[in-house]
């Protein structure tokens, strides 16, 4: 089980987000919520080792994980961030691979063995048929699965998305947080995604965690949740909303 203690952190002097605590087990699929400037990016980037803290926890097991160097971490934890780095022509197979880094030393490349695990990797997502293509020119949603092959070579046990759908359409939108969904399902990962649509954490989160002012307003389990529970809560954070149930999923509507 992961559990965040304490956690306080923001940017020079200035605290953003104060006193979160929570946990998350193996599958579990949790969502951060929040309007703007609630801290769901910095709390994220915290967990993950990005921002340094003020003060509090990263634990699984035992160990604290914001005790351990970059490296070491790599191994216990991937950050998907809004926006891919790869800027140059790169083949998908090789963008794959550079999720093996964490467990190489200094001089040591990638092998066979490494090659062949991306493979699976890529198979894993339905993309291995664009092993040898050139990464910038497939389409944003399957660059965005692309990188979450990379996080699988991590293999770590704790997977973090910052909006991997902000620049995706429709449809895009809805395979990348499947793919997400059922990797964490099948992988036994945990998982955390922050997200500014309520209606994609309630379709694919097992857990919705919603920030207002840096700390936690509400935290709950999607499937233990009723027509009128989501309008108090949701209408306290989105303001005057409507919501329909439709196919036995709620759909929050302005």
């Amino acid at each position: 089980m992961l559990q965040i203690k304490n956690k306080q952190s923001g940017y020079k002097n200035k605290i953003i987000v104060h006193n979160i605590g929570f946990s998350i087990k193996p599958k579990e699929f949790t969502a951060l919520l929040g309007l703007n400037g609630a801290g769901k990016t910095t709390l994220l980037k915290t967990i993950g080792g990005l921002l340094k803290p003020v003060s509090g926890q990263v634990v699984i097991g035992e160990e604290d994980l914001l005790m351990l160097n970059e490296k070491e971490r790599a191994r216990h934890i991937s950050f998907m961030p809004q926006r891919h780095s790869v800027i140059y022509d790169t083949k998908v197979i090789d963008v794959v691979l550079m999720g093996i880094t964490s467990y190489l030393s200094i001089f040591e490349t990638p092998n066979n063995q490494h090659r062949e695990i991306a493979y699976r990797m890529l198979e894993l997502i339905g993309m291995d048929v664009y092993a040898e293509s050139n990464f910038l020119n497939l389409s944003e949603g399957q660059k965005q699965l692309i990188i979450i092959a990379r996080a699988l070579m991590q293999n770590a046990e704790i997977m973090l998305f910052d909006e991997p759908d902000s620049a995706l359409d429709f449809k895009n939108k809805h395979m990348v947080l499947e793919s997400i969904r059922d990797i964490i399902k099948n992988q036994n990962k945990i998982g955390i995604i922050t997200l500014h649509d309520p209606n994609l954490a309630l379709q694919y989160c097992d857990k919705i965690i919603i920030l207002k002012n840096g700390t936690i307003f509400f935290e709950f389990d999607t499937k233990d949740v009723n027509l009128d529970f989501l309008l108090d809560v949701f209408s306290k954070i989105y303001g005057e909303i409507s919501i329909v149930e439709h196919m036995s999923k709620y759909v929050i509507v302005r």
